[in-house]
């Protein structure tokens, strides 16, 4: 996974801090099987509650892989470097919020690209509202970006974006837009902006002002309207502690 860089270390950071908690979820034919394995992907936010390290992504996204695995066989699923049964590993799946939860508990520590450090821990819970006057960062990794460099081998590029105005707010849900010219944007290794599927359980987080200025989770990526340059977002409130949902 790769992604770009700032001149100025205080951009650098709010461009890319949300990045450092999520992963490429992908399922599909091995990429060590084939030189073209066909897959789809989506992004997985990476959290921790006590002594329970969860996984999230959407919905739809495990629907898929349900979707295909039924139809063949040899179906992998993998969360950046790790492969397992995300139906052994499912906690609760919500379509309603197109939320998926799994537990990733038995692969912290024991897989080496999987550590606690990859795990936001949120200060409180659930997290304070979000109003139309907050300023928010988000990432995940776009599809079309993903590359298949040899037998085995995926390379996958992070979009992170730090400083996105809340266009809308209601009861479970918010919206954004990336507005790519007046956003701190983080665009890589020469990559053009163009669709943004693929991002799809991302995380999102606000900047909340306070002694320092710190960031919160408060959603999860569910929906990007390309043509009309509009990000719903799942309010992070609907997610209870045990990663069920309310």
């Amino acid at each position: 996974m790769e992604n770009g860089s700032f001149a100025n270390p205080f951009f650098e950071e709010i461009s890319h801090y949300a990045v450092r908690f999520a992963q490429p979820v992908f399922f599909g034919d091995s990429p060590t099987s084939s030189y073209a394995a066909s897959l789809q992907s989506g992004t997985m936010t990476l959290l921790k509650f006590n002594n329970l390290f969860i996984g999230v992504t959407c919905q739809h996204v495990l629907a898929g892989y349900r979707e295909m695995h039924a139809a063949r066989a040899g179906i992998i699923f993998q969360i950046g470097h790790t492969q397992l049964d995300p139906l052994k590993q499912l906690i609760a799946e919500d379509p309603q919020n197109d939320l998926a939860t799994f537990n990733l508990t038995p692969f912290v520590k024991t897989e080496n690209r999987m550590t606690e450090a990859n795990f936001i821990e949120p200060l409180a819970w659930p997290p304070s509202e979000i109003s139309e006057d907050d300023i928010l960062c988000l990432a995940g990794f776009p599809g079309i970006w993903r590359e298949q460099l040899s037998l085995g081998y995926l390379r996958f590029y992070s979009f992170s974006s730090g400083t996105n105005e809340v266009h809308a707010v209601s009861e479970d849900r918010f919206v954004t837009r990336i507005e790519a010219e007046n956003s701190r944007v983080a665009i890589n290794d020469g990559k053009v902006l163009g669709s943004l599927g693929g991002l799809s359980g991302g995380p999102v987080f606000c900047w909340r002002k306070s002694e320092l200025l710190r960031a919160e989770l408060v959603g999860f990526i569910y929906e990007y309207q390309e043509n009309l340059d509009i990000m719903y977002i799942r309010a992070a409130k609907v997610l209870n502690q045990d990663g069920t949902f309310r």
